[in-house]
């Protein structure tokens, strides 16, 4: 979500509470266990199963948005289901079950330019039908009703939480194009959006086509251009999305036109200039959450500069 609930600092693991977990995790895995990422979780793979555990306690409700989607059927693309809740020393987890595919941005570069055009029109596809299903919005942790209003909300939060950080230049910039940008985030009917769609959450069969959408901790009721928010990013600066072992194979943006067939689903009847103002305004969120988190750099002021001067959304209307 624009401002993810589950947002930690890593750097403040309890790793002796880690070694306990891993260890439990195993044992109730019953199989050889990966370690693997989640945002704001600790994952454990087993060969039929997936643990996400929260590493803070006292977080009940943390892993209600897999609770909601459990029951999703989309045509021909597995996601995945709960087996099994619980609390561990007062931290959530969950137990789902794994899915078969490989992760898509290891097999992207070795894809021809028709089987990737292919793999994007069959997300789009997917992506129509997640549209309809409709979940215990109860269970959802971001309140959306009024789009226009959340996002207004997360920024005025956001830029609040690094007046001290970012340069005045910056933040006087940002108020500006954000005033003239909201202008455009009418409410449009809610639709059910992944909220996170990167190649690091879509799985692919041996033929590279699409088999499975996973991890929906930013899943949200809002308007449907709001899934272009993440894809978008991706596929402007996938080389910061990546492992590090494969930030060279992507170290220039990906070929914009693949997105049409979810640039059509997604975009409605907004015109061009509406829709970049409102991608153009999450994205400022975005980049202002990120330095509230890790501090400002030089290569956030070359985000920014991007950003505020319009050309978010440059190649993709």
């Amino acid at each position: 979500m624009l401002n993810n609930p589950w947002a930690r600092n890593y750097e403040k693991d309890d790793h002796v509470a880690l070694g306990r977990v891993r260890e439990w995790a195993g044992n109730k895995l019953g199989s050889t266990v990966d370690y693997g990422f989640g945002y704001g979780t600790w994952v454990f793979i087993g060969n039929e199963t997936v643990i996400k555990v929260d590493p803070e306690v006292g977080r009940s409700g943390r892993f209600s948005h897999e609770l909601a989607v459990t029951a999703m059927d989309l045509p021909g693309v597995a996601t995945p289901h709960v087996i099994e809740t619980g609390t561990l020393e007062g931290r959530a987890w969950v137990i789902m079950n794994r899915l078969d595919g490989s992760i898509a941005y290891n097999v992207w570069p070795g894809l021809d330019a028709k089987a990737r055009e292919k793999l994007v029109a069959q997300l789009a596809t997917a992506l129509s039908h997640l549209q309809k299903f409709r979940p215990d919005a109860s269970m959802l942790n971001a309140t959306t009703e009024n789009w226009s209003r959340h996002v207004r909300e997360s920024f005025n939060r956001t830029l609040r939480s690094v007046d001290a950080i970012v340069p005045g230049r910056i933040l006087t910039q940002s108020q500006g194009a954000f005033a003239l940008w909201a202008e455009a985030l009418e409410d449009r009917p809610r639709v059910l959006c992944h909220g996170d769609l990167w190649f690091g959450n879509i799985l692919v069969n041996h033929q590279g086509e699409l088999s499975g959408i996973i991890d929906f901790d930013r899943t949200a009721l809002a308007p449907s251009d709001y899934e272009l928010d993440m894809l978008l990013r991706f596929w402007n600066y996938p080389w910061n999305f990546v492992p590090e072992q494969l930030e060279e194979t992507y170290n220039e943006p990906l070929d914009i036109f693949l997105l049409k067939p979810i640039l059509e689903l997604c975009k409605g009847d907004l015109s061009d200039e509406v829709l970049s103002a409102r991608l153009s305004a999450l994205e400022l969120v975005y980049r202002l959450n990120l330095v509230s988190r890790f501090g400002w750099n030089d290569e956030n002021a070359e985000m920014f500069d991007r950003v505020l001067a319009g050309d978010w959304v440059n190649g993709l209307i």
